[in-house]
């Protein structure tokens, strides 16, 4: 059914900052709006009326601190939680199953139709098939896109009209880009629910379900870099389930890294695929991340032919951080000469921790979480083999 949320119309976004709309007002707004998703239809296509919530309703100010995790013994006794990082090329797309059976999907990946990208429409069918597998005909309960750039929300036209989707979350920004207007279309299009979430509402809540909460991680206010790079308006995501938690970073580089406090967290996905701009040092020491994951092309294929991810100093810095025993090499790129036109020998094989999985060359990577403050990878279809890569 479709889902309401304070501002009524499909395609109008509802935007959430402490001076519009208190906290409180879209914890609720939100949890009841993926609430709906689970309830059932009174028939196909159906749109039936539903008021959103009322101001007049909610819990006074202050705003309250976030909801401590749920105890271990809720997720022992409950299905797991999966998350698939999907061999997206260079960009990104993630899809978060959530132990009620709802599905989150962080970003979507490249455009088909990227200029001067040959392999983009390779890459965007993987993600649609990875999705069509692993969604099995159940709807996404919420689309987050992370910020304005092709490789993030490229496929969201796609998406929208492939799998029927509730609730559609972004930051607001328009960088001018055709693709940001082309998502739009396709949310009114598609009769779509639409939340701007900006800063102002740090770390506010936005569902609880069972053993799971879904949080905005967002600094004060958005970096100055923010208006030059759209990377750093990048919407953070925590998903924390039990003792467990990921944290979706999008493209978020140095500046905005140092604005967010999301806590020690289970699984990092890595910012901006690996660039040497993102995860720094004192980043990584206040995620403190067991695990984290690379979502980057291979090298000289595509757009990573411009952009030469990972980067060899951050594939290092993120061994050094997850530790574990070794977990083969990932080609990466060291940085000593210009990127586009790179000469080869400028990449070379980087040792990492069995913890740092990387899509380029790891295939879709699977992780499984019973709450307890691991994960394991679980196979997917288009993984290669788990023990030939010495993951557990």
């Amino acid at each position: 059914m479709p889902l309401a949320l304070p501002s009524g119309r499909p395609g109008v976004p509802s935007r959430v900052t402490s001076a519009f709309v208190h906290p409180l007002a879209f914890v609720s707004a939100l949890a009841f709006a993926l609430a709906a998703c689970a309830a059932p239809e009174a028939s196909p296509g159906a749109r039936a009326p539903v008021e959103p919530p009322r101001a007049a309703s909610l819990p006074p100010p202050p705003t309250p601190p976030l909801v401590p995790p749920a105890p271990r013994e809720a997720c022992a006794s409950a299905p797991p939680l999966r998350v698939t990082f999907y061999d997206a090329g260079q960009a990104l797309a993630a899809l978060v199953s959530l132990p009620d059976g709802r599905h989150v999907l962080v970003d979507t990946g490249e455009s088909p139709k990227r200029p001067a990208c040959a392999p983009c429409d390779a890459w965007h069918a993987r993600v649609m098939a990875g999705l069509k597998r692993d969604l099995g005909g159940s709807p996404l309960d919420m689309l987050w896109v992370t910020h304005q750039h092709s490789d993030h929300l490229g496929g969201v036209p796609d998406v929208l009209a492939t799998f029927r989707t509730f609730l559609y979350v972004d930051n607001g920004e328009d960088t001018g880009e055709p693709g940001v207007k082309a998502a739009r279309a396709a949310t009114t299009a598609r009769g779509v629910r639409v939340v701007v979430v900006s800063p102002g509402a740090t770390a506010v809540p936005l569902s609880e379900a069972g053993p799971v909460r879904l949080s905005a991680i967002l600094p004060q206010k958005w970096p100055r870099s923010c208006r030059a790079s759209p990377n750093d308006c990048s919407l953070v995501l925590r998903v924390d389930h039990c003792a467990t938690s990921f944290l979706f970073t999008g493209d978020a580089e140095a500046p905005l890294e140092a604005e967010l406090a999301p806590g020690p967290v289970t699984v990092l996905q890595v910012g901006h695929h690996g660039s040497d701009t993102s995860t720094t040092d004192a980043f990584l020491a206040k995620v403190r991340p067991t695990y984290a994951v690379i979502s980057s092309g291979r090298p000289d294929e595509g757009t990573n032919a411009t952009y030469c991810h990972p980067r060899a100093s951050t594939v290092a810095r993120l061994t050094r951080a997850t530790g574990g025993n070794p977990g083969g090499v990932v080609r990466a790129f060291d940085g000593r000469a210009k990127c586009k036109g790179s000469d080869p020998s400028s990449w070379h094989d980087e040792p990492t921790s069995e913890n740092l999985w990387v899509t380029a060359r790891d295939g879709d990577v699977t992780l499984e979480s019973t709450g307890d403050g691991t994960v394991r990878r679980v196979p997917s279809a288009r993984a290669p083999s788990v023990a030939a890569l010495q993951h557990p």
